[in-house]
């Protein structure tokens, strides 16, 4: 199950993220939001976040929870 509820995690997600290069700078936007949302508000990221997700995002999500 893909599920990231830690602040820890939701983090760790974020600088991947940051630190990941991509040309589509507004679907990295988007998900920069989404994540800083759910650290913001405390909800989690589950498999429904993960099937929607890109395919250059979910490597990203490697080992976190």
């Amino acid at each position: 199950m893909k599920h990231i509820e830690s602040k820890k995690g939701l983090n760790t997600l974020l600088k991947r993220v940051l630190d990941y290069k991509l040309k589509k700078v507004a679907e990295v936007d988007y998900w920069i939001s989404v994540i800083k949302g759910c650290i913001e508000e405390g909800l989690a990221m589950d498999e429904v976040d993960y099937e929607n997700a890109p395919a250059w995002f979910r490597p990203l999500w490697k080992g976190l929870k």
